[in-house]
């Protein structure tokens, strides 16, 4: 059962990193540094990670 969490965390988070690479292609302009603040974990509380 372990083994089954650790390749849905993997696949999850693989998935999240996909989609960051496609918003880095599509909005050009976007501060990097902030973009790599951002984690499948964090959440958003009032607006803010």
């Amino acid at each position: 059962m372990e083994g089954l969490q650790m390749e849905v965390g993997a696949r999850y988070d693989s998935g999240f990193q996909f989609s960051i690479e496609q918003l880095k292609i599509v909005f050009p302009d976007l501060d990097e540094l902030k973009l790599g603040e951002l984690d499948a974990l964090n959440r958003i509380v009032d607006g803010k990670l």
